[in-house]
Protein backbone atom coordinates (compact mmCIF):
# COMPACT_ATOMS: atom_id res chain seq x y z
CA UNK A 1 0.00 0.00 0.00
CA UNK A 2 1.27 3.29 -0.73
CA UNK A 3 1.61 6.44 1.23
CA UNK A 4 -1.16 8.09 -0.81
CA UNK A 5 -3.65 5.43 -0.65
CA UNK A 6 -3.38 4.67 3.07
CA UNK A 7 -4.70 8.55 4.44
CA UNK A 8 -8.06 7.92 2.27
CA UNK A 9 -10.79 5.58 4.14
CA UNK A 10 -12.16 2.90 2.48
CA UNK A 11 -14.51 4.29 0.25
CA UNK A 12 -16.05 0.84 -0.45
CA UNK A 13 -16.61 0.30 3.62
CA UNK A 14 -18.01 3.29 4.21
CA UNK A 15 -20.69 2.95 1.31
CA UNK A 16 -21.59 -0.48 2.82
CA UNK A 17 -22.36 0.39 6.03
CA UNK A 18 -24.21 3.32 4.60
CA UNK A 19 -26.55 1.52 2.11
CA UNK A 20 -26.72 -1.00 5.13
CA UNK A 21 -27.98 1.52 7.77
CA UNK A 22 -29.99 3.25 5.34
CA UNK A 23 -31.92 -0.37 4.77
CA UNK A 24 -32.10 -0.79 8.20
CA UNK A 25 -33.41 2.51 8.30
CA UNK A 26 -36.27 2.19 5.59
CA UNK A 27 -37.62 -1.28 7.45
CA UNK A 28 -37.59 -0.09 10.72
CA UNK A 29 -39.88 2.98 9.19
CA UNK A 30 -42.00 0.37 7.30
CA UNK A 31 -42.53 -1.29 10.39
CA UNK A 32 -43.90 1.84 12.10
CA UNK A 33 -46.05 2.64 9.40
CA UNK A 34 -47.22 -1.20 9.73
CA UNK A 35 -47.94 -1.16 13.22
CA UNK A 36 -49.92 2.46 12.63
CA UNK A 37 -52.10 0.28 9.91
CA UNK A 38 -52.52 -2.34 11.82
CA UNK A 39 -54.10 -0.14 14.79
CA UNK A 40 -56.19 1.38 12.08
CA UNK A 41 -57.18 -1.89 11.13
CA UNK A 42 -57.87 -2.59 14.81
CA UNK A 43 -60.55 0.06 15.14
CA UNK A 44 -62.34 -1.08 12.59
CA UNK A 45 -62.61 -4.72 13.66
CA UNK A 46 -60.33 -6.12 11.26
CA UNK A 47 -62.76 -5.41 8.18
CA UNK A 48 -62.32 -3.59 5.40
CA UNK A 49 -65.36 -1.77 5.71
CA UNK A 50 -65.21 -1.41 9.14
CA UNK A 51 -61.85 0.80 8.91
CA UNK A 52 -62.60 2.55 5.91
CA UNK A 53 -66.20 3.81 8.18
CA UNK A 54 -63.97 4.91 11.11
CA UNK A 55 -60.75 6.77 8.80
CA UNK A 56 -64.37 8.32 6.79
CA UNK A 57 -65.62 8.94 10.64
CA UNK A 58 -62.37 10.24 12.07
CA UNK A 59 -61.56 12.80 8.58
CA UNK A 60 -65.09 14.37 9.22
CA UNK A 61 -64.40 15.43 12.95
CA UNK A 62 -60.51 16.18 11.77
CA UNK A 63 -62.19 18.90 8.90
CA UNK A 64 -64.24 20.29 11.71
CA UNK A 65 -61.98 20.57 15.03
CA UNK A 66 -59.97 23.53 15.41
CA UNK A 67 -56.47 23.97 14.34
CA UNK A 68 -55.27 23.48 17.84
CA UNK A 69 -56.75 20.43 17.90
CA UNK A 70 -55.81 19.06 14.25
CA UNK A 71 -52.10 20.02 15.41
CA UNK A 72 -52.50 18.26 18.49
CA UNK A 73 -53.73 14.87 16.60
CA UNK A 74 -50.85 15.14 14.03
CA UNK A 75 -48.27 15.35 17.38
CA UNK A 76 -50.47 11.97 18.05
CA UNK A 77 -49.66 10.47 15.29
CA UNK A 78 -46.05 11.72 15.00
CA UNK A 79 -45.42 9.84 18.80
CA UNK A 80 -47.05 6.82 17.82
CA UNK A 81 -45.14 6.31 14.73
CA UNK A 82 -41.77 7.36 16.81
CA UNK A 83 -43.01 5.01 19.40
CA UNK A 84 -43.38 2.09 16.65
CA UNK A 85 -39.73 2.84 15.68
CA UNK A 86 -37.84 3.06 18.81
CA UNK A 87 -39.20 -0.41 19.38
CA UNK A 88 -38.67 -1.55 16.22
CA UNK A 89 -35.11 -0.56 16.45
CA UNK A 90 -34.82 -1.13 20.23
CA UNK A 91 -35.21 -5.20 18.94
CA UNK A 92 -33.43 -5.01 15.73
CA UNK A 93 -30.54 -3.34 17.24
CA UNK A 94 -28.48 -6.64 17.13
CA UNK A 95 -29.06 -6.66 13.21
CA UNK A 96 -27.46 -3.44 12.80
CA UNK A 97 -24.37 -4.08 14.99
CA UNK A 98 -23.80 -7.62 13.10
CA UNK A 99 -24.47 -5.98 9.61
CA UNK A 100 -22.15 -2.73 10.55
CA UNK A 101 -18.93 -5.36 12.55
CA UNK A 102 -19.26 -7.30 9.06
CA UNK A 103 -17.77 -4.63 7.24
CA UNK A 104 -14.66 -3.83 9.79
CA UNK A 105 -12.82 -7.00 9.43
CA UNK A 106 -12.28 -6.67 5.89
CA UNK A 107 -9.25 -5.66 4.58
Amino acid sequence: MTRATSRFPRWGLVAANGLRLSGWLAVNALVALGLLAAITGALGGFSLRGTMLQLANLAAHFETAPPARQHDFGVLIAALWSAGFAGTGFFRRASLLRALEQGSDAR
